[in-house]
């Protein structure tokens, strides 16, 4: 047993009050932010001889010092706050209260707020319960941490649906920003107006839904291992869903993913190369055809089952050959070609077939999410009331799609370029 100092109530506790506590939970209410730990100083006497109030001093700092250190990734990184108008410490605790239903006062006395306010959202129609929201934004930003491809995206946060006017541009051959035109005409001679072609990109709040059981046993035994469940569960997988819409989405209900805009350059293979092959030819001819401005933004986003290609290619020398990367087997495998980081993805297609390896600039494209609300949460207790589960639904509003309607031919050349380059199937 321990003896923490509370932050905040805590069940029947108040704050300020001292807790003695078991030392498996010691830690977690620490983290949380519910409790800090407390260690009695006793007060020197007034007979104490300067020697023993010395070795009191020194005790005293030895201790808080090691409290300190114990502590110091809590001090450098303070536990999330939570809103003061929920009374459960964390949603597994939560969720364990919700199963007593009316019976446990916390639940009871927080739905009746909830109702006399109109708040109430949860799935009323079958007696279940809404998830206080402070909940849900532990959830969200654990999206925001686990995602690799959306965050690297433009994202407009939006209450409806969006339109965005963007200028239509196909060529540099008669203007550099696709429709103003700069004339250099004599003197008194008449200029020659221009004006841009614009066009609109339209993105919907599409729906991104989870639906999850747990056990009663689950919920019984430990509301801490329910959080991490949940949290680790859902949000890792509506972060690789997102990554996912972004890269291989076909645009109907879901985000419009690269490989399918319009503005994809697909790069051939070289002649006479083999199937299942990525050669120094390929990612040479893919990045010249990358959007000059786009380079400094790119990525290579590459299957892992590719990665023996990438790391054998070689350029040929006369006669001989040199290898492209230089490594040995003690080292990290290279992480960037022609500069740009690689991003070893499960989203890109299987080796030799297009979409296994790709460059792409994510600054040219957009994401929207719902304005000022994360995830949508609720939980019923009846929907598997006789299998002993609890049902938790989790909904999320997303879409996205590139901001560009086609490739565009440069001014002086003849093979476009785009933000989003593949290299074609090699057969």
């Amino acid at each position: 047993m321990k003896t923490l100092k509370l932050l905040k109530d805590y069940d029947e506790f108040k704050t300020g009050e001292l807790v003695d506590v078991n030392d498996d939970d010691v830690e977690q209410l620490i983290e949380d932010g519910v409790a800090e730990k407390y260690v009695a100083m006793k007060k020197k006497e007034e007979t104490e001889d300067e020697d023993k109030v010395k070795l009191s001093d020194k005790l005293a700092k030895q201790v808080m010092d090691e409290l300190k250190e114990e502590t110091k990734a809590k001090l450098e990184i303070p536990a999330q706050p939570r809103d003061d108008k929920s009374p459960w410490p964390t949603m597994g605790h939560f969720a364990k209260g919700i199963m007593t239903g009316l019976v446990d006062d916390k639940v009871r006395n927080y739905y009746a707020e909830q109702k006399a306010s109109g708040m109430s959202e949860g799935i009323s129609a079958e007696g279940g319960f809404m998830i206080p929201p402070e909940f849900s934004t532990a959830i969200l930003m654990a999206i925001a941490q686990s995602g690799v491809i959306a965050p690297k995206c433009r994202n407009f946060p939006v209450n409806n649906n969006l339109i965005l006017p963007y200028v239509n541009k196909t060529t540099e051959a008669t203007s550099w920003t696709g429709g103003v035109t700069i004339y250099k005409p004599a003197e008194g001679v008449a200029k020659t107006a221009s004006k841009p072609d614009f066009a609109k990109c339209e993105l919907k709040l599409n729906k991104m839904a989870a639906f999850v059981y747990a056990t009663d046993e689950l919920l019984n035994d430990s509301p801490i291992a329910l959080e991490t469940f949940l949290s680790t569960m859902v949000s890792t997988e509506m972060a690789l869903t997102k990554d996912e819409d972004i890269i291989n989405g076909s645009g109907a209900g879901e985000a419009q993913g690269i490989m399918n805009s319009p503005a994809l350059i697909s790069v051939g293979a070289e002649t006479g190369q083999a199937a299942t092959t990525i050669i120094f030819p390929n990612v040479l001819n893919m990045w010249s055809r990358l959007h000059g401005p786009s380079m400094r933004n790119a990525v290579w986003l590459i299957s892992q089952d590719s990665m023996q290609q990438i790391m054998r290619m070689s350029v040929t020398v006369g006669t001989g050959g040199a290898p492209v990367v230089v490594m040995n087997a003690t080292t990290a495998l290279p992480e960037r070609i022609f500069g740009a980081p690689i991003i070893w993805s499960p989203h890109c297609q299987t080796l030799g077939t297009t979409g296994d390896i790709i460059v792409a600039d994510f600054s040219q494209y957009i994401t929207i999410t719902k304005a000022g609300q994360g995830m949508e949460t609720a939980t019923s207790i009846h929907l598997k009331f006789l299998e002993d589960e609890t049902a938790f639904r989790f909904v999320v509003r997303f879409d996205g799609q590139g901001w560009w309607s086609s490739d565009v031919t440069p001014k002086h050349g003849s093979s476009t370029v785009s933000p989003f380059v593949a290299l074609a199937t090699r057969e």
